[in-house]
């Protein structure tokens, strides 16, 4: 530009050829309400508006338009194919709503993808039995993790055109964030997400949801995106007015599960005490002897209420804490969620029991225990351990005990569980460190998953940096069902995702980081430019502009105009 008022050059336009303008002035992000993060913990899902302009959702259906004619869907590579998409997720509502919900820190997963619900050639007899058909949970990409009760993952749906009924939306079915198992009733209890242009839905990452059924002659887009917690809440990360944890107004789920919601509520406050909501709430009332023979007779309705009951009794129903305990990892998948935070408030006097049969669990193995096991699409921890995690600081040294004691899924559920404790279980950061040089790349797995959660792990950093160049023979072999991964590769995975939750902790990874922007893992590189971003070194900062210039994209150019 000629400062001098002379004649310029053509000036740059900021539309693109389709007369569309991108540029969009940044925003304080714009936080959830306290109504808000209830339905998320109730209902599994909360609906977010943007003001992102109606043409940003328009170029992005246009392009996915073009992806799918000319094929394949990029999956993963979505975003740097539709880059219009920063505007949907860099809103700041969507920046809020994530703040919200996982720390102003969040970390963008490296998994997304494009849903595309094509025509039928023949429509469906029984729609609602296709759609209970395809109803499931998601697997944690690229191989299995524990599915976590606190809201450590979240998922973003998002349609670029109006998605009515006839289009086949998502379906969601309330409640069911902390199941186990799809049941026949959450199948045939889903409801369909249907919206404008631009909708977008934020769900634990365990809902249960299904594909609709589409009806039109058009192809329906819905683009996935997820994201992760790096720090451990300390206080509440919304527009926060109370801190007393109320069921919300728009109560979706057919069951009454306040002993679960009000302590996921008191762990997104960041209070010490996670059932200070449920103790300030509950009135400690009802015959000890009449509530247990409640539990084993009646329905399932009754069966709530008792356990509810029993929870509020704390420490002074210890009494109950056999029959609650056999309720664990079994339908009704209602009865063993509440049955789950039920002994998590009574606490200290359910260590024992808790603590035996996870260890009777872990003799018999992980291959034996039907519903709870491991296999490379999810994990799912024995509902033991989940108790234990919200039990807190009693547990911590039995837990440290069969660590050192028990067979490997016992060793597993026992990490998984000090994992859920956060800070609380500082104490075993050296034991779960230990665990690091164990031969089974699941119990390395969810070591290192637990020392990234657990935090004031700088003693363990050396450890998990070698994990970014070591290999070994055994965790070669490509794993059934994982798209041709390998055991290592997502040992390698947890590594760099433990590394980027320590932030400037992880500073002595550094160089291994670095080198892991090579990996050819893309998921390891992502982490370790997460973690190399939080060191704000400039070794690291000089690292991570080199890569980004090198992977630079220029999405102006065509087969028309290559350069």
């Amino acid at each position: 530009m000629n400062h001098s008022g002379g004649t310029s050059a053509k000036a740059f336009s900021p539309f693109n050829k389709y007369g569309e303008r991108f540029t969009m002035t940044p925003a304080d992000p714009i936080l959830l309400s306290d109504e808000q993060i209830r339905q998320y913990i109730a209902n599994g899902y909360v609906q977010i508006e943007t003001d992102v302009p109606a043409h940003i959702h328009t170029t992005i259906g246009r392009k996915l338009d073009e992806m799918v004619a000319e094929g394949p869907n990029l999956g993963n590579n979505v975003l740097p194919r539709v880059p219009e998409f920063r505007h949907i997720l860099n809103s700041p509502q969507v920046r809020g709503a994530l703040s919200s919900l996982l720390g102003p820190d969040y970390v963008e997963h490296p998994h997304r993808y494009c849903h595309d619900s094509r025509p039928l050639e023949e429509t469906p007899d029984d729609i609602p039995a296709r759609v209970a058909q395809q109803s499931h949970q998601d697997s944690y990409t690229p191989m299995s993790r524990p599915r976590q009760h606190y809201s450590r993952y979240a998922r973003i749906i998002y349609y670029p055109r109006d998605t009515p009924i006839e289009l086949g939306p998502t379906h969601v079915t309330p409640g069911t964030s902390y199941h186990k198992v799809v049941t026949e009733e959450d199948r045939y209890a889903v409801q369909p997400m249907v919206g404008p242009a631009g909708s977008l839905w934020i769900t634990h990452f365990d809902v249960i949801h299904a594909a609709g059924v589409n009806l039109t002659d058009q192809v329906r887009h819905m683009i996935k995106f997820i994201y992760l917690q790096r720090s451990v809440p300390a206080a509440p990360s919304w527009d926060c007015r109370d801190q007393q944890w109320r069921n919300p107004a728009d109560l979706q789920c057919p069951w009454d599960l306040e002993i679960a919601w009000s302590h996921m509520w008191d762990w997104m406050c960041g209070k010490q005490n996670r059932y200070d909501s449920f103790f300030n709430g509950a009135a400690a009332e009802g015959n000890l002897a009449h509530l247990i023979d409640v539990l084993e007779k009646s329905s399932l309705e009754d069966q709530l209420a008792a356990v509810r009951q029993l929870a509020a009794l704390g420490g002074a129903a210890a009494a109950a804490v056999p029959t609650l305990a056999n309720l664990l990892n079994k339908d009704p998948q209602p009865l063993r969620v509440a049955a789950t935070y039920a002994l998590g408030a009574i606490g200290a006097p359910a260590v024992e029991t808790l603590v035996g049969q996870l260890d009777e669990a872990a003799q018999e193995g992980w291959e034996k225990r039907g519903q709870a096991g491991w296999n490379e699409g999810s994990v799912e921890m024995l509902d033991e351990a989940h108790a234990l995690g919200a039990i807190g600081t009693p547990a911590v040294a039995p837990l440290l005990e069969l660590l050192e004691r028990t067979a490997e899924w016992g060793r597993i559920n026992a990490a998984f569980a000090l994992g859920e404790m956060d800070a609380r279980a500082s104490a075993a950061v050296a034991a779960l460190t230990q665990l690091l040089d164990e031969d089974s790349h699941r119990v390395v797995r969810t070591a290192l998953d637990a020392l990234g959660t657990i935090g004031n792990a700088e003693a363990a950093v050396p450890r998990m940096a070698r994990f970014l160049g070591e290999s070994r023979a055994e965790w070669e072999e490509v794993l059934t069902g994982t798209r041709a991964w390998t055991a290592r590769d997502q040992v390698r995975i947890n590594s760099a995702t433990a590394l980027a939750r320590l932030g400037p902790r992880a500073q002595p990874a550094e160089e291994a980081l670095i080198g892991a922007l090579d990996d050819p893992a893309g998921y390891v590189s992502l982490y370790a430019t997460e973690a190399l971003r939080q060191l704000q070194t400039p070794s690291a900062e000089r690292a991570l502009m080199d890569m980004i210039w090198a992977q630079r994209w220029d999405a102006s150019l065509s087969a028309e105009r290559p350069w």
